[in-house]
């Protein structure tokens, strides 16, 4: 599996705004602010910085039901997941669900990113990483 790459390291928020200025410290670049993933009921939000080839991605609910809302009962913040980009979508998920990992939402299409695929998957080693890229 070496076609993976990190593309962001993702935190379920309670405030986008709260975070901002919180990673701002590092990550001082608002790429993309409060978008609404509709098929996941959240808005994402992108900071990066000049010197790193990651970003970092916020994860507030916009309405129930969401997947980071129990995240959220306790702590303000809460590290989500490790996404990768891979070259090939379908092959990559494939490749990880015989190396033990389990499939934690299907394949969707992003609104984000036209013809962009993305899923989360889970192993106990990895614990919880998003896999994003193009079938």
């Amino acid at each position: 599996m070496n076609n993976m790459k990190l593309d962001h390291i993702s935190y379920a928020v309670r405030s986008t705004e709260e975070a901002i200025k919180a990673f701002s410290i590092y990550y001082n670049k608002v790429d993309v602010n409060k978008y609404l993933e509709k098929g996941q009921n959240v808005y994402i939000t992108y900071l990066s910085n000049e010197s790193s080839d990651h970003r970092i991605e916020l994860v507030e609910p916009a309405g129930n039901p969401n997947p980071v809302e129990s995240m959220l009962k306790t702590s303000p913040s809460v590290l989500y997941h490790v996404c990768y980009r891979v070259k090939n979508f379908s092959e990559t998920v494939d490749q990880l669900k015989k190396n033990g990992f389990y499939m934690v939402t299907a394949p969707f299409e992003t609104t984000f990113e036209t013809d962009v695929w993305a899923s989360h998957l889970f192993s106990q080693q990895w614990g919880l990483i998003e896999i994003i890229g193009r079938k």
